[in-house]
């Protein structure tokens, strides 16, 4: 995703046909909403109605979320609104109030000054602006790699202002922007979110760590470029996580206050090699030659790379369990392989997918299997050097069924569409999901859902599923499978830890009701994952062992 941050405007060509992107579940249907939006980000606003879409170079848009009206209209830009580019924020609050954010990378040679603009609607169309928080200046890599402050979102009282400040390396090396910043890798100020109060006026936040955390505005730490956030409706606040060159995986992280993620040090479940004294990137599998960072010399043999914080536990990904955007490289072969398939599972999705336009149905509206769950982008293409590798990845919309257990927080992500191009943000409103592409000829594209009844009558009748009960269990399971019949009359029984050891392999005859035991007696207390497949299914399923 860092190819997005090159560009400060998007250049926009004469209209044409759109390459219409395709469903993948029965009942959804895609439609063109709106046609050449030049937006980074989108959010409804309940004052006009309609939807807003904010551009890199700080132009503010609107259009009717109704496919009959696909104009867009000119709002404002930058001259009105006061916040400097490239804008990368944007969120609405129920009242109408408008909350943007801004990187000013021009006043100061070789630093960026993040700015949180508000426009308080003054109720005849127009806004009153102020500046809600500054950062101080912080050092630019000048790279790609200067993620700088992108996501906003309000908590789901609107009282609370979470930003994502993202990383200005790939991996922790070191970016000395040519000399003029000796030693520096991250900074207080980048590779965080942060927490302000929506309130506040004209806050400065100092790149000091103990002015952030005495404050309360460090929320979490360890995040690479968390570009997109939002509450579940639990009040459960999620950030998808992208990675960086390397093969890493990209994320799904539980944000919770006072929590570290890991970076620069793990990256998915993955060690950041450089830390470790023998680190040869020759021998590196996982580091393809094609990227950027490897190109330009920035995985190299470094004794001085710094050692974790002491006393800090890292906390891992959401782990997904299948049965999409699940590819990994293997380390130890440099082989692409599929999780449903080894069992392996992974936190929390395909390298280089870039995801991001995180939504969830918090109100419960959407229709069943839908109901409650999370839905996400990824940005990246087929045509990128570095998920080209992962055949079929990419540029499509995931749902994502979360679990959050005493264990740690699982998902199965199922593919709903793909086809789109470059998709960058996402808003749900009224039972329909508006999504935001990027660059020339980008449309929004109004994706619908069927009915209850719809949804499940299209459902294939000999789908299996999967069960098991009780769950959590300490000794022994029984297990379910639905529409049986669908698989081979021998099955393969698979038990993995969630560090990807196998600590159970059997093959069982399926017996005709489905129903079989599996004893877990003996195993310690934690998170698995059973897997029964056959030749053509891999049915995938966490069980807690307490």
């Amino acid at each position: 995703m860092r190819r997005l941050f090159l560009l400060a405007v998007c250049c926009l060509i004469a209209p044409s046909s759109p390459a219409q992107p395709m469903v993948h579940e029965n009942g959804l249907e895609i439609t063109s909403t709106a046609f050449l939006v030049d937006g980074v980000r989108m959010a409804f606003d309940p004052l006009s109605e309609r939807l807003i879409v904010a551009g890199l170079g700080g132009q503010i848009s609107s259009f009717d979320p109704s496919p009959s009206d696909q104009r867009v209209t000119p709002l404002f830009d930058s001259g009105i609104h006061g916040t400097p580019s490239p804008l990368m924020g944007l969120a609405i609050a129920s009242d109408g109030t408008m909350y943007l954010v801004g990187n000013d990378t021009g006043s100061q040679d070789g630093f960026n000054i993040g700015v949180v603009r508000r426009g308080t609607p003054t109720g005849s169309g127009d806004y009153t602006w102020s500046t809600v928080a500054t950062t101080a200046p912080f050092p630019r890599s000048k790279t790609p790699f200067d993620h700088n402050l992108n996501s906003i979102v309000l908590s789901p009282d609107e009282t609370q202002l979470f930003l994502n400040s993202g990383s200005r390396t790939d991996h922790g090396e070191l970016q000395e922007s040519n000399g003029q910043f000796p030693g520096v890798r991250e900074v207080p100020l980048t590779s965080a979110i942060l927490r302000i109060p929506a309130s506040a006026s004209d806050l400065y936040l100092e790149d000091d760590e103990d002015f952030l955390v005495s404050n309360g505005y460090l929320f979490a730490d360890g995040t690479r470029n968390t570009f997109s956030m939002a509450f579940d409706g639990s009040g459960r606040l999620f950030g998808t996580e992208n990675s960086g060159d390397r093969d890493d995986m990209e994320e799904l992280n539980l944000l919770e206050e006072g929590k570290h993620y890991g970076f620069p040090w793990r990256m998915g479940l993955g060690e950041t090699p450089m830390q470790f004294p023998d680190y040869d990137p020759a021998a590196d599998l996982l580091l393809n030659p094609q990227s950027f960072a490897a190109q330009n010399n920035y995985f190299y043999n470094d004794p001085a790379y710094p050692s974790p914080p002491p006393g800090v536990t890292f906390t891992d990904p959401v782990l997904n369990v299948g049965t999409v955007a699940n590819l990994y490289r293997d380390p130890s072969t440099g082989q692409i392989r599929d999780a449903d398939a080894t069992g392996q599972p992974i936190g929390s999705f395909t390298p280089h997918r870039s995801p991001l336009g995180l939504v969830f149905d918090v109100d419960g509206d959407l229709p069943a299997p839908y109901t409650g769950n999370g839905l996400m982008l990824s940005w990246t293409g087929p045509e990128s050097d570095l998920l080209g590798p992962f055949i079929g990845e990419g540029e499509d919309l995931l749902m994502l069924d979360i679990e959050v257990a005493p264990s740690g927080p699982t998902l199965q992500a199922t593919r709903l569409a793909s086809g789109f191009q470059n998709p960058i943000d996402a808003v749900l409103l009224d039972g329909a999901l508006y999504i935001l592409e990027w660059g020339s000829n980008a449309r929004v594209w109004q994706l619908t859902f069927p009915s209850s009844t719809a949804t499940e009558s299209a459902l294939p009748s000999k789908a299996p599923t999967l069960s098991v009960y009780p769950n959590p269990t300490r000794d022994e399971l029984t297990v379910r499978l639905e529409e049986p019949d669908s698989m081979a009359s021998d099955v393969q029984v698979l038990l993995y830890a969630v560090d990807g050891r196998e600590v159970i392999r059997s093959r069982i005859s399926r017996p005709e009701s489905g129903l079989f035991s599996l004893s877990v007696d003996g195993l310690s207390a934690g998170t698995y994952f059973l897997v029964v497949r056959d030749e053509t299914h891999a049915l995938t399923k966490p069980v807690i062992v307490y």
